[in-house]
């Protein structure tokens, strides 16, 4: 059984505040910083999903690449080409990383409760949620998970053990 601590009152107004449309799409920058080369990479890109079903998440540069995730798969393209498919029933990291995944850019608190400890702060309609992991397979690559945002989910931060920093912002986020 997973031990997860909650602070209620705030979460509460977290799920009260946060807002899952059926479908979103928008432009993502990213930002990751590598610690034993002390340098950062930079990528950008779009991004598009349909609750419950698929995320498409295309990253333009540096490289043109297509990750398109669903509840049971996990497809990577470059340039437009299949690369890699990953299926959840012969590979159970696959489910893992599709519910926290989903459950990241959807806000769907509840997953994201079942992997993580969560805490939030709400003030004047902006939160800010971390996430640490219950879950010692998760924690051995991340360490935290700093979520923030508005009605929608503006911007990740993503720890990882060995220092590592992966900055996300979203911009031009649209209801479909």
């Amino acid at each position: 059984m997973l031990s997860i601590s909650v602070f209620a009152n705030n979460l509460d107004d977290l799920k009260a505040l946060t807002t899952t449309p059926k479908k979103l799409s928008g432009t993502f920058s990213q930002s990751k910083y590598l610690a034993q080369l002390e340098t950062s990479i930079n990528s950008s890109g779009s991004f598009n999903y349909i609750r419950d079903k698929k995320i498409v998440w295309h990253t333009l540069t540096p490289i043109n690449s297509t990750l398109e995730l669903t509840p049971k798969t996990m497809l990577s393209y470059q340039d437009g080409v299949q690369v890699n498919k990953l299926d959840s029933d012969t590979n159970p990291v696959v489910a893992v990383f599709s519910d926290i995944f989903f459950g990241v850019m959807t806000a769907q608190w509840q997953i994201l409760e079942a992997y993580f400890s969560v805490s939030a702060e709400v003030s004047d309609g902006q939160w800010k949620a971390t996430l640490v992991p219950v879950d010692e397979s998760i924690g051995g690559f991340i360490n935290k998970v700093t979520l923030e945002g508005d009605k929608y989910l503006q911007q990740i931060t993503l720890y990882e053990p060995e220092g590592n920093i992966t900055h996300i912002t979203f911009d031009k986020l649209q209801q479909k």
